[in-house]
């Protein structure tokens, strides 16, 4: 299914090649006489403006800036061209002599009680603890940058790095939602720089996000102005981003016509990239020859193999996509399966999981090999699991689209409202001097203006609420991904009016995980919310795809169970219990062992005639288990 095309902001002036201004020359810097020493500021405007578009130039210019002021050690300005080397060196790779630079900078900032400089070395810092995988702590430190920050003078450059660096840490932390707003407030950030590079660095960030939410006319429109513009700026490493982000897009999207053209482009700018950086991609260059149709360049790239910068899951995945569908079209079926089958037993090996997208795609090529050589049980296996991974990309890319379309109204409304104010106040000043002898009635129009802001004021909070309830509105428990109570309390009504219908057994089952506050208290609440989610996974494991497994609050559980019977059930329970004694957590004095728990079970219209009547008598016989001794379930009153 294709995705559903969503709209954003229009184009800026930075939108349009045309209007992209040209950088500092390097007589604008030193002035006309060329012998005469650089001047430090402006090296530090250049070494801003190539921060997104050439970010190692950038780095050296603020060096350049330190070295032309050497012998003036206090002057305020040697913060920010410190700040600007460990920015650079932290974008490179180079970690310890960004977090040095970064702590000259502090020092300088400090000096001259910089507030603004004092932030961003803040942020610098939360860069570093992503970088060393503290990813909660990183975000932890972004927001407390966020809250204060109110009361600061910040460049749309500074706004631009923090809202992108905070966005590409929820991305890691699988905070989609809050990923992608993040993005958004960093693109209209960099709407305001008076550089291209944050523009297009943010096209691309939110062209790769909606590729891995499966948001693909989203993803290729953002990718495609993000080429545009990267191509027209010289920006050859936010080119080559694009480049691949567009080769997933249009090969998603079955686009051969958009693949070749974009094939083309490449061939024109090759020169102009980075040394290597299409070898280090082989599986996307790969799969962008084989969505054109060409054969030949597709095999050409596939006998690279992959290289040691994308051994990646899903570099990985992708050759072995790559790989079989060019087999395939060869004839050669067998080694396409072998390469399948190879690829899908090394990801099941793996502690880390293949991006969905990724998985799928593989799994749908399996399934056309497996039709080809006439195995369909192998064909149905692989079918089912890629259309469960369809279905959780159709969500995701559902509510991806559902946020560009959000941020694109309420970005166009205060567009227009901000011009609408801006007129009114034009028209005012205009009649202020005109009209001096109505000055009274001006002043009434301006309480009304006061009034009216007050108004749209209300309106924004009032929006903002109703965006809470929606969010409270969702039907899945955040932390084990299992249904909530409130789509269980909904969903309760029609299933036991389905069961009456159909004259068929259902029957309410509530579990308590035994001695929670012990574990909670012993080994802490992470340890507590990983025996939930451990838990909340055997139970999907255990019960049949058609019970609703729910999260009833706190360590309780509910299963809305049909047409099975009593021997049949107590068969899963204590199937459930063993599976959950045979877990363990943790290690030498922190193990954590033999969990058990209790449960009560109601059966309907023997023991209650709705849902609510059904959980009373459930829990009340899951009390009764805890007080026979927990560990067991308790089936009737008796």
């Amino acid at each position: 299914m294709a995705a559903l095309r969503r709209t954003i902001p229009g184009r800026t002036a930075l939108s349009d090649p045309k209007l992209i201004p040209s950088s500092p020359s390097a007589h604008d810097l030193t002035g006309p006489d060329s012998s005469s020493k650089p001047d430090p500021a402006r090296l530090l405007e250049q070494a801003e403006w190539l921060l997104y578009i050439d970010s190692r130039r950038a780095g050296e210019l603020g060096q350049a800036a330190l070295d032309a002021t050497r012998d003036q050690p206090t002057l305020a300005l040697r913060g920010e061209a410190y700040f600007h080397v460990a920015l650079s060196k932290m974008r490179g790779g180079q970690v310890e002599p960004a977090v040095e630079a970064n702590e000259l900078a502090r020092a300088s900032f400090a000096a001259h009680d910089d507030r603004r400089g004092l932030l961003m070395c803040d942020q610098l810092d939360a860069t570093h603890l992503h970088v060393q995988g503290r990813l909660q702590e990183a975000l932890e430190l972004h927001l407390r940058i966020l809250a204060r920050s109110t009361d600061v003078a910040r460049r749309p450059t500074d706004l631009y790095i923090c809202h992108n660096s905070r966005a590409i840490t929820r991305k890691i932390l699988g905070q989609h939602d809050y990923m992608l707003l993040d993005f958004y407030e960093a693109l209209n950030a960099a709407r305001a720089c008076e550089s291209p590079g944050p523009h297009i660095n943010a096209l691309t960030n939110l062209g790769g996000s909606h590729t891995d939410l499966w948001n693909l006319a989203e993803a290729q429109k953002l990718s495609e102005e993000a080429l545009d513009l990267a191509e027209a700026a010289g920006a050859w490493t936010a080119f080559a981003v694009a480049v691949f982000n567009l080769a997933q897009c249009y090969d998603g999207l079955g686009q051969t016509a958009r693949c070749s053209a974009l094939l083309e482009r490449i061939r024109r700018n090759e020169d102009r990239m980075a040394p290597g950086v299409l070898a280090n991609n082989t599986s996307l260059m790969a799969i962008a020859h084989l969505c054109a149709g060409d054969l030949e360049g597709a095999r050409g790239w596939l006998e690279r193999g992959l290289t040691s910068t994308f051994t990646d899951h899903d570099g990985k995945t992708d050759f072995a996509r790559a790989n079989a569908t060019y087999l395939m079209a060869m004839g050669r079926n067998e080694e396409a399966r072998h390469i399948l089958q190879a690829r899908i037993a090394e990801a099941a090996a793996a502690e880390l999981q293949d991006p969905p997208y990724s998985r799928m795609r593989l799994l749908q090529v399996a399934t056309d090999v497996c039709e080809r050589l006439h195995d369909p049980a192998a064909a149905l296996r692989y079918l089912r699991e890629a259309q469960g991974l369809y279905e959780t990309l159709v969500g995701r890319s559902s509510r991806a689209g559902f946020i560009a379309t959000q941020v694109a109204h309420e970005y166009t409304a205060a567009r227009e409202d901000r011009d609408r104010a801006r007129e009114a106040q034009e028209r005012a000043e205009v009649d202020r001097r005109r009209l001096a002898t109505l000055n009274h009635a001006l002043e009434e129009r301006m309480r009304e203006s006061q009034r009216l802001n007050e108004a749209l004021q209300q309106k924004i909070a009032e929006a903002e609420a109703l965006q809470v309830q929606l969010r409270d509105q969702a039907v899945r428990d955040p932390l084990t991904g299992l249904y909530n109570r409130r789509f269980l309390a909904e969903t309760s009504v029609a299933r036991i009016e389905l069961a009456r219908r159909q004259a068929t057994p259902i029957v309410i089952v509530l579990i308590d995980i035994d001695h929670f506050k012990q574990i909670n208290d012993l080994h802490g609440h992470a340890r507590g919310d990983e025996v939930l989610q451990q838990f909340a996974a055997l139970l999907r494991d255990r019960m049949r795809r058609s019970d609703i497994i729910c999260r009833f609050g706190g360590e309780e559980f509910v299963l809305l169970v049909d047409n099975c019977d009593d021997a049949t059930l107590a068969e899963i329970l204590d199937g459930l219990m063993k599976q959950f004694r045979g877990l363990r957590f943790g290690a030498g004095e922190d193990l954590l062992d033999d969990c058990t728990f209790s449960a009560g079970v109601a059966v309907l219209d023997v023991d209650g005639a709705d849902f609510e009547a059904l959980v009373r008598v459930a829990d009340l016989r899951m009390y009764r288990a805890k007080a026979t001794g927990r560990a067991r379930v308790c089936f009737r009153d008796a």
